[in-house]
């Protein structure tokens, strides 16, 4: 599987078997390069214009919305050597009611469980925790004010056991404005950090055999 990195909270993931799934694509306001991928699935967390952007996308992608009628839906779906389906949970830590709600998507990539949680807002309860399952590669947000911060990130991560933790979500020299953090905090509770290229390839056997988190080179 090949992870790259688009920026904010989007990712290409690129199956062995060659489905291209792009997560929680941002429009022309957020100021990374634009996502102009080709791709075969879109996932969106929730609708909010930095994660639910089709314009840049290229192909004719299947779309798959977490959330309808602003309500987080229960989906699953397979392309190729891919499955997808979505967990509910919440965009804050008051059930919702500040910034709606938010679906995490787990994706079988390949044989890896990818598992990207959008703008998760709270920790996971042991019922997420379940549901969600086994977990190979976290996308987790870090930077906080919208989403989680470094310190309940690093308890989701606990709980849900990966052995790569990718952070995502937090201030970059694109957005020094938001008012979101960086990936420090975050990152200092972790005994084996690894700087990245903005595109690694992933398998089954590179993994780490203890978890480590990587930081992607910016897009």
């Amino acid at each position: 599987m090949r992870i790259k990195w688009l920026g904010h909270a989007s990712f290409l993931l690129v199956s062995p078997g060659g489905v291209r799934v792009i997560c929680d694509p941002f429009d022309k306001s957020v100021p990374y390069p634009p996502v102009s991928e080709e791709c075969d699935v879109v996932t969106m967390s929730h609708e909010h214009f930095d994660h639910n952007d089709l314009a840049g996308v290229k192909g004719s992608p299947k779309v798959l919305r977490g959330l309808k009628d602003n309500q987080a839906q229960r989906l699953t779906e397979t392309v190729g050597d891919v499955t997808l389906r979505t967990v509910p949970t919440y965009h804050d830590g008051a059930g919702g009611s500040k910034r709606g709600q938010n679906a995490v998507f787990v994706m079988d990539v390949g044989g890896l469980k990818v598992v990207h949680l959008g703008d998760l807002g709270h920790e996971l309860d042991q019922e997420a925790v379940s549901e969600i399952g086994p977990c190979d590669v976290l996308l987790v947000p870090v930077g906080g004010y919208y989403t989680i911060g470094p310190d309940k990130a690093l308890k989701v991560t606990q709980a849900l056991k990966p052995r790569l933790v990718i952070p995502m979500h937090y201030k970059t020299g694109y957005i020094p404005d938001w008012p979101i953090g960086g990936p420090e905090s975050f990152l200092s509770a972790f005994k084996t950090v690894k700087n990245v290229p903005n595109s690694v390839d992933v398998t089954a056997t590179s993994l780490p055999d203890e978890m480590e988190a990587w930081v992607f080179a910016s897009p």
